[in-house]
């Protein structure tokens, strides 16, 4: 028997809803650079994804795609296999799905017969200004 994963969506609070809506608002009123936000301590530059992370993450989830593709897999049927919303896996493949957790990219993975093998390398020097 084959174990059937099932997609809850996260229910939010009214709060939450109107906490999140005014901070849109403000951001929206005032908008802040990133320089702005780290220095008033109301961002973590530690937990901001850089355009490089950004692209890396793309290129792992296009080469998902590119298995899935020869397979014949639908989105549909990916989605079916990992248990994943049909909606999470098109804006996983249409780089929609800006910070995915390790945990749906490895269910992605696993549809398509494929892991993930985790690896690093250094970064580049910074140059100096």
């Amino acid at each position: 028997m084959k174990a059937r994963r099932i997609f809850h969506a996260k229910r939010k609070t009214a709060e939450e809803r109107v906490r999140e809506q005014k901070l849109r608002d403000k951001l929206q009123k005032e908008k802040p650079s990133l320089d702005d936000l780290v220095l008033s301590g109301e961002c973590d530059p530690d937990a901001v994804m850089t355009m490089g992370m950004y692209f890396d993450l793309q290129k792992a989830l296009q080469a998902l795609r590119r298995e899935r593709q020869p397979r014949s897999l639908s989105i549909g049927d990916v989605a079916e296999r990992s248990g994943l919303d049909r909606a999470v896996v098109s804006r996983l493949e249409n780089g929609k799905q800006d910070n995915p957790t390790v945990a749906t990219l490895m269910r992605y993975a696993a549809a398509v017969g494929k892991r993930f093998l985790w690896s690093y390398e250094s970064l580049p020097a910074k140059v100096k200004a």
